[in-house]
Formats: C-alpha cells, sequence, structure tokens
C-alpha cells in the first residue's frame, strides 16, 4: 500500500501529514521544541481521529539521532556514513539500505523481505514523499522512520556539513 508524506509547517515547528493513494488524511505530525532542553524536537504523531499513535524526538547532541516510541517499542536511529548516508537502526531487526541523502531508501527485515521503500515525487499534495508499505501492522513504525529520514534531509539542507 502507498502512502504520501507532506511537509506541513506551522509557527515555525516541524510537521507533517499522511496522505493514502485516495487523498485521505491519514496521521498528521505535530512539532515542538522542548523548553528545558535545547537543541531537541519532539513530534506526535497522531491519527485520524486525534489518538496519539507515535513519540519522534530529534536530539543534537555530539551528532544528530532520532529516537522511536510507539506501538511496537523504542527505537534509536543513527546516522551512519559508509559508502552512501543511512541509519543504523537499535532495537529492531530490520536494516536500512539506500542513501538518505538522495532521499530514496528502504528498509528490510533479515530474511532480506522489504519492510518499506521511499522515494521523493510530485504529487497533487505538492513536493513531498512516496512511501510504500509491505507490512501493514509495520505502517507507524514505517512512518516514523520517513519523518526521520526527512529531519535529517531538512537539517543537512540547513548544514551541509552534517552528511559529509
Amino acid at each position: 500500500m502507498k502512502r504520501y508524506m507532506k511537509r506541513a509547517y506551522a509557527e515555525g515547528t516541524a510537521g507533517f501529514t499522511f496522505y493514502d493513494e485516495t487523498g485521505l488524511e491519514l496521521y498528521r505530525l505535530a512539532g515542538e521544541d522542548d523548553k528545558y532542553r535545547q537543541n531537541r524536537q519532539k513530534l506526535l504523531m497522531t491519527d485520524a481521529d486525534g489518538r496519539p499513535v507515535a513519540e519522534i524526538v530529534h536530539k543534537q547532541l555530539m551528532l544528530h539521532y532520532c529516537t522511536i516510541r510507539c506501538q511496537s517499542g523504542f527505537y534509536v536511529l543513527l546516522p551512519n556514513i559508509k559508502e552512501c548516508f543511512q541509519f543504523l537502526i537499535y532495537g529492531s531487526t530490520y536494516r536500512f539500505a539506500g542513501d538518505l541523502a538522495e532521499g530514496r531508501f528502504s528498509l528490510f527485515d533479515v530474511d532480506k523481505s522489504p519492510v518499506m521503500t521511499q522515494k521523493q515525487c510530485w504529487t497533487s499534495y505538492g513536493d513531498g514523499f512516496e512511501i510504500e508499505l509491505y507490512l501493514p501492522e509495520q505502517e507507524v513504525f514505517s512512518l516514523s522512520v520517513a519523518v526521520c529520514a526527512a529531519l535529517f534531509l531538512s537539517t543537512a539542507n540547513e548544514s551541509p556539513a552534517i552528511i559529509q
């Protein structure tokens, strides 16, 4: 099944909206900067009924990294630069493949079956990302990883040294 992610800007905070193929809004993310801790941004993912389904925290200490808390567990995504820019995912058996800097990547399970693929695209909603999901039960986690990737892309656009 396909999902489309569009960046939403509201009062200077990060936000994202997810749509299905028919244009129905499925999830919304609203961000807020942590008042007590600089270099930390929290995003809350809610479903169409406004119920929270995931929490994503983007932290900037010695390096940028994200944490995801959703129904399937707690995960840490650390950037890793080898042949290309990608994530190491702690708390999951999923592996990251592709290049984050290009906005094209996939998640694979240990048996090499695909979990999710993402690519940049232009849709009727504007410039965004097309996400193909192969495991419906991992939809929230997969979409959360897509948000983390978009946060890293926007951070890299502000400071290109992050991915070099």
